[in-house]
Order: C-alpha cells, then structure tokens, then sequence
C-alpha cells in the first residue's frame, strides 16, 4: 500500500506499508520505522529546516498524517 502527499514546505512525501515495516521517502531522504510517524520524520532529515513552516509545526503535520495512513491501512 503506497501514499503521496505533500509536505507543508512542499517537497514531495512518498509513504507505503509493506511487511510490517512504514517507509518514507522524501527528496533524497529516507525512513524506515514500525510506525508511521518514526518513518516520516527519518525521511525529512532533522538537519533540513522547513520552508514556511517551524519545525513544530512540521512535526504536529507528521504526527496528523500518519494517523492518517495508519487509518487507512487498518481500513484496508
């Protein structure tokens, strides 16, 4: 099961479940974790700072979409 969405600085966010494992890729970044959350946030690299949009705000964003996805794949 795969995801594109946008982050709020806009560079693309590619996420899927497969094998009990999320993984994200974001530009050149890439995440891998039991949850959602733990693989997006590897994948935006904690060095890159957000455009127009704090690092706080980018992390409530992470945490609203992989309640999101987590949703959806239970759904599945």
């Amino acid at each position: 099961m795969a995801w594109r969405t946008y982050t709020p600085d806009g560079r693309t966010l590619d996420v899927e479940y497969a094998d009990g494992t999320w993984r994200a890729f974001c530009d050149s970044g890439r995440g891998e974790g039991a949850t959602a959350v733990q693989a997006i946030e590897r994948s935006l690299g904690e060095g890159v700072t957000p455009i127009g949009a704090s690092r706080h705000t980018l992390h409530e964003w992470v945490a609203q979409q992989a309640a999101r996805l987590e949703l959806e794949r239970e759904a599945s």
